[in-house]
């Protein structure tokens, strides 16, 4: 029987770069191309693990990569990113599995891990304060028992003995940008991921040479950010005024109550770099992404009646799929009344908020309208997916864990919920 193909944005016209690999898109994992081989794009785009990514995708067949949108749709529990654009198949060989270098339109570069942060759903992978908190621990046995991947070190990793690295010198990023430049004329978007890149050397240089471009004019241009790093926001401006448009994806991840315990940041800081940047920037879009793991769910009036609080042209929200046991679904289990109640009083909540100024992306609306559609994404998310009651007993432990190593005490900051005898109460 023919299987219906799979036709996707990504892989018939995006690059990601990863941690030492590059392939399609932010969740696509298989090595389609490793970095040690060439980091040009033109000598890559077509090799062979691109072209039969593409070719297994369009005949049907889900790559092993691709396991976070076959689960999505498999489930019915949201919409795929295979499907954030309409793929374009016009510059693609249905034979081959090619695609003519006018047919690249989205890049997603990676410079180091680097980070000012080590936020508690992330890996040694993406940030370096990851490994300065696990630099003098050993995994034991229930750690790997539990599949504790953070901690073990498997979290973003084929396998114990993978040791490939995000690490591309300011050299090394130039010879990919003149790459870009000279030989794909389409390109509309370019994504930069961390580490944090406004806490990295290689980010603004990276700036000043895709401002050359050819379609520079009509490229979206948009970074992720914790937001929270010391940086120049006048330069930055400027830096971003050759582009078509400017967004930063604000990864804020939490309200006023968590922001420091799971982000291992400063609200202060954060509300400050927003108010300076806005005084010398009206053109670029500001808004914030709620990455949303069990940890949120626990909180989440007080993530979203923060985000309002703030300064922004719009609220989106995303979902923690891996590690299983940050996954918010997990919160089902034992506190599925609460949980919907919650997220009723957080809806109306917004409803009373009042109307606001419109997004960039229509679809988002106003930024209470974005906020709802957050909300109630991740709301149909919970009640649709499955997890396991492991991955919750999982969790339990984690919190533990973190907790010694991070310093810190989930009670300190959780105000409905405590960690009390190795377990989750409900207080409020």
């Amino acid at each position: 029987m023919c299987m219906s193909k799979h036709s996707c944005y990504y892989a018939l016209g995006a690059i990601n770069y990863k941690n030492g690999f590059v392939t399609s898109c932010a969740q696509q994992s298989d090595y389609l191309h490793i970095q040690s081989k060439t980091l040009l794009p033109s000598k890559f785009f077509n090799s062979n693990g691109f072209k039969q990514h593409r070719l297994d995708l369009m005949s049907g067949a889900w790559p092993t990569g691709c396991d976070l949108c076959e689960a999505v749709e498999k489930h019915n529990s949201g919409k795929s990113m295979r499907v954030d654009y309409p793929a374009d198949e016009s510059y693609y060989n249905h034979d081959t599995g090619t695609v003519s270098f006018k047919g690249l339109k989205h890049i997603e570069l990676r410079f180091s891990n680097s980070c000012n942060m080590a936020c508690l759903h992330c890996s040694q992978v993406y940030s370096s304060g990851w490994i300065s908190k696990l630099k003098h621990y050993v995994a034991t046995k229930e750690d790997h028992d539990l599949q504790l991947h953070q901690l073990t070190g498997w979290m973003h990793r084929k396998s114990l003995d993978d040791d490939l690295t995000i690490k591309l010198s300011i050299p090394e990023v130039e010879s990919i940008v003149n790459d870009l430049n000279k030989n794909f004329p389409n390109i509309e978007k370019i994504d930069f991921a961390g580490g944090e890149v406004l806490y990295q050397k290689q980010f603004f240089p990276c700036l000043e040479l895709l401002a050359k471009h050819p379609n520079a004019k009509n490229i979206l241009l948009t970074f992720h950010s914790n937001f929270n790093a010391n940086h120049d926001p006048i330069k930055l401006s400027k830096l971003l005024e050759p582009f078509g448009a400017s967004l930063i994806h604000m990864s804020i991840d939490a309200g006023k109550n968590i922001y420091p315990y799971f982000r291992d940041g400063n609200w202060d800081t954060l509300t400050n770099n927003i108010s300076t940047f806005r005084s010398v920037n009206n053109f670029t879009e500001l808004g914030v992404v709620c990455t949303t793991s069990a940890y949120q769910i626990m909180d989440i009036y007080n993530v979203f009646e923060s985000f309002l609080l703030l300064d922004i042209d719009w609220i989106d929200a995303s979902i923690v799929y891996t590690p299983e046991y940050l996954n918010p679904a997990i919160m089902m289990f034992e506190f599925e009344n609460e949980v919907l109640n919650d997220i009723e009083k957080t809806c109306e909540m917004i409803r009373q908020h009042g109307p606001g100024a419109k997004a960039l992306y229509p679809y988002l609306g106003t930024i209470e309208e974005g906020a709802m559609k957050a909300v109630n994404d991740i709301k149909d998310y919970i009640t649709n997916h499955k997890p396991t009651y492991k991955d919750y007993e999982s969790f339990l432990v984690y919190i533990k864990k973190s907790d010694k190593l991070w310093k810190q005490n989930f009670n300190d900051y959780m105000k409905n919920y405590k960690y009390i005898k190795n377990k989750i109460v409900r207080i409020t």
